[in-house]
This record gives structure tokens, C-alpha cells and sequence, in this order.
């Protein structure tokens, strides 16, 4: 198992919708695909429509981000999560003049060849007064210490993940520890530090981070 995955954003071609897999079953995660995905200006996916047997989660890391979730359009930003429930038909396109990039999940991760089906192909979940696009409350962060800020959980109505944005000062982090499930981290920034194991390993911005 890699632990440490950096992402050479080189790999995108700067006119071409592109998402670059990141982790998923072939690499050695079960429970997830992990995608970054960056679309230029009048790019779209090019599948259309579509939906997913599992839920899917984007969090905007720069860019606008148009979005089609059932039948109404909206516009999610830098800070925000869009979570798209298994058989939701979906599509995203860009319109603005700066190419869009997110981190997305795939969860749980089904079959590879039924990644992307047509709509209709899935009965299509009942999003009524549920949040799909949930903004970041950066004033919810404790200024002095390590802390979390959860964007969708069980108790949110997310039954498929826990997804947070975590803020770490400098010389703050959390004692050695273990989880009955699979931990993913996509460093937005900074530099993080930790131990897997016994060994000890750097993450720097635009890496993922998988703790079995």
C-alpha cells in the first residue's frame, strides 16, 4: 500500500476536462475512488447526464463549478461540498473564465465498469430539503488548536462517509491513534506530518494521504 500519493497536477492537459485517479480498488483502496478533477473554461463532463450506483462528494478547491443535481442547476464555489446521492442523475461544466478543480469521493466504491451508468438506469433517491451543496464555516476552526469541521456525516443525512475539513497549526496534531475504517486526507495546503506504522512521512499540498 503507497500511503503517501502525491498529484502531479502535470498530467492535466491545459484544454481537456481531466480526472486523474488518484486511489481506488486497482491501487490497493476497497472502499473509495479518489479523483482530482480539473475542467477548463466550456469544458464539461463529457458523458452528459449521468448517475452513479454509489455517492459521490466534490469539495470546489478553485474555480466555479456549475452543476446540474436532478432537475435544478446551481453553482457551487472554492469552499463548498456538493454531495450527489447514489442515483442522483448529475452533470458539471465551467462557464467562467478560470479552470475549476475538486477533490471528489466515490463511496463506497462499486464495480469499475458500472462507475457511470445512464440515467434512469437507477432509481432516483428523494433529495427533497436535503443540502446537496454545503459551504464551510472557516469560523467554526479553532484558532489555537487542532480541529475539524465536518461537511457531511450520518447526521447530516450521509450514510456513505465522513467528510471534514481539518485546520492544523503549526506544532499542533493529535496523539497515535487507530480507526475501524479507512482515513483519506487531500493536503490543501501546508505541510503535514505523520506516523503509519512505525514509519514517519511528509505530505505536502496536492497529496492524498490513505490510513488503512
Amino acid at each position: 500500500m503507497q500511503y503517501v500519493r502525491p498529484v502531479d497536477q502535470g498530467v492535466f492537459k491545459p484544454d481537456e476536462f481531466h480526472s486523474y485517479f488518484i486511489a481506488d480498488p486497482s491501487t490497493g483502496l476497497d472502499s473509495c475512488y479518489c479523483i482530482l478533477t480539473r475542467v477548463p473554461p466550456g469544458k464539461g463532463t463529457t458523458r452528459g447526464k449521468h448517475v452513479h450506483p454509489a455517492d459521490q462528494l466534490y469539495y470546489i478547491l478553485s474555480g466555479e463549478m456549475h452543476v446540474l443535481l436532478g432537475r435544478e442547476e446551481q453553482v457551487a464555489r472554492p469552499g463548498q461540498l456538493v454531495w450527489i446521492p447514489a442515483g442522483l442523475p448529475h452533470w458539471n461544466w465551467n462557464t467562467a473564465a478560470e479552470p475549476e478543480v475538486h477533490f471528489e469521493l466515490i463511496v463506497p466504491a462499486p464495480e469499475r465498469a458500472s462507475l457511470v451508468l445512464d440515467p434512469g438506469s437507477l432509481a432516483e433517491p428523494d433529495v427533497a430539503g436535503k443540502p446537496l451543496i454545503r459551504t464551510l464555516d472557516a469560523t467554526a476552526f479553532d484558532p489555537e488548536g487542532f480541529s475539524q469541521v465536518v461537511l457531511a456525516d450520518r447526521a447530516s443525512g450521509v450514510e456513505s462517509v465522513s467528510f471534514g475539513i481539518f485546520r492544523v497549526p503549526a506544532g499542533n496534531g493529535t496523539e497515535l491513534h487507530a480507526h475501524r475504517f479507512d482515513q483519506i486526507y487531500f493536503v490543501i495546503e501546508g505541510r503535514m506530518g505523520l506516523q503509519i506504522g512505525f514509519e514517519e512521512y511528509e505530505a505536502g499540498s496536492n497529496t492524498l494521504v490513505v490510513i488503512p
